[in-house]
């Protein structure tokens, strides 16, 4: 059974070598209880209702919200599975209870 999602991607970046960063509509509170770095599987429903299981590390990024402005950090997730593709916008995500791992 899913729960609230960590995140609703807003869009999705392959970063070689790594995986596919998911980045946030808005960083959710479950999601920012999780500690950095740590590796969690999940589920991602897709915009269609197609659902994928995966496996994704917490990461926190920084991207200028404008000239001259400080620097925002931002949750984001990483999918480090073998064979991730890139996510579509409306994807969301939700942390896989351990019942059903």
């Amino acid at each position: 059974m899913l729960t609230t999602p960590l995140l609703q991607v807003k869009d999705s970046f392959s970063l070689t070598g790594l995986g596919v960063l998911l980045l946030a509509e808005v960083t959710t509170a479950a999601l920012a209880r999780l500690d950095l770095h740590t590796v969690w599987p999940v589920r991602l429903v897709l915009p269609d209702g197609r659902q994928e299981n995966a496996t994704a590390s917490v990461e926190e990024i920084t991207r200028p919200t404008e000239v001259g402005a400080a620097d925002t950090p931002a949750r984001a997730l990483l999918l480090t599975h073998e064979g991730a593709a890139l996510v579509p916008a409306g994807t969301q995500v939700f942390l896989v209870p351990p019942a059903e791992t």
